[in-house]
C-alpha cells in the first residue's frame, strides 16, 4: 500500500529482518571448530591464573601462557655485571705478587751460587794449567768459567794474561777493555796488563797512557806499580 508519509519519516523497514544480518549469522555458523577450541583453551588458561589457584590448591596442572619477554638494555646488563673493586682482593693480589718476587729472587740466588761454584772450579783448573805453562789450555778453562759467570773481572784478567803470554796482544787488550768499560774502570791489573799488551805491540804512547791511568786510579799502590813496570824492562 502506498504510504502518505514522507519517505524520510517512514520507519516501517525497521520491523523487517535485514538481509545483511542473515549473511552474518550464516558466516558465524560456518566458523571452524578449531577457533572455538582455541577460545575454550584461552578461557581455561585465564581461569587457571585466577580462581583455580587457591591457598588449598596451589598446584597448576596446565601449562600457563608464557609471559611476554621484555628486552633488557645492554647497558643495564653490563652495569649489573660490573663488580665493585674490593680492597681485600687488591691486597691479596699484591701479597701474591710480592711472594712470587721473593720466590723468584731466592731461586735466582741459588742458581747464581751454583754457577759461581762451577766457575770457581774451572778457574782453579785454569790457574793450575797456567802455572805449568799450558796457556792455551788455561785460556779454554777460563772461557768455560765465563760461560757460567760473565761478570767476573778475575776471569777476564787471567785470560788476558794468557793471551799476552801467547803473543796475542790485541786479544788481551779486548779482555782488559771489557773489564775497564763494563765491570771496573779503576781495576789495577786490567790497566797494567793493558799496558803490557801495548808494550808487546811497541805502542809506547798507549803504554804510557795505561800507566798514567793505573797511577791515577790507584794512588795507594805506587810501590806495586813501580815493581811491575820494573819487570817489563
Amino acid at each position: 500500500m502506498f504510504s502518505l508519509l514522507h519517505p524520510q519519516t517512514d520507519e516501517s523497514f525497521l520491523d523487517t529482518e535485514s538481509t545483511v544480518e542473515d549473511v552474518i549469522r550464516l558466516l558465524q555458523s560456518l566458523q571452524k571448530p578449531k577457533e572455538a577450541g582455541e577460545e575454550e583453551e584461552e578461557a581455561v588458561e585465564v581461569d587457571l591464573t585466577g580462581e583455580s589457584v587457591t591457598e588449598d590448591n596451589f598446584m597448576v596442572t596446565e601449562r600457563q601462557k608464557p609471559l611476554k619477554k621484555v628486552p633488557i638494555p645492554l647497558k643495564t646488563i653490563l652495569k649489573s655485571q660490573k663488580k665493585k673493586a674490593d680492597p681485600t682482593d687488591v691486597n691479596k693480589d699484591r701479597f701474591t705478587f710480592m711472594r712470587q718476587v721473593e720466590v723468584d729472587h731466592d731461586e735466582c740466588s741459588k742458581a747464581r751460587l751454583e754457577r759461581e761454584r762451577v766457575a770457581q772450579n774451572f778457574r782453579k783448573l785454569g790457574n793450575s794449567e797456567y802455572r805449568q805453562g799450558n796457556y792455551t789450555t788455561a785460556m779454554r778453562l777460563y772461557s768455560e768459567a765465563m760461560e757460567n759467570i760473565k761478570d767476573s773481572h778475575i776471569l777476564y784478567i787471567n785470560r788476558a794474561l794468557c793471551f799476552i803470554k801467547s803473543g796475542r796482544f790485541k786479544r788481551a787488550i779486548v779482555d782488559c777493555d771489557f773489564v775497564l768499560n763494563k765491570l771496573d774502570e779503576k781495576n789495577l791489573r786490567a790497566w797494567l796488563y793493558r799496558a803490557m799488551a801495548y808494550k808487546g805491540l811497541n805502542d809506547e804512547a798507549n803504554f804510557e797512557n795505561c800507566v798514567r791511568y793505573a797511577r791515577k786510579f790507584n794512588s795507594k799502590q805506587m810501590e806495586f806499580i813501580d815493581g811491575f813496570l820494573e819487570k817489563l824492562k
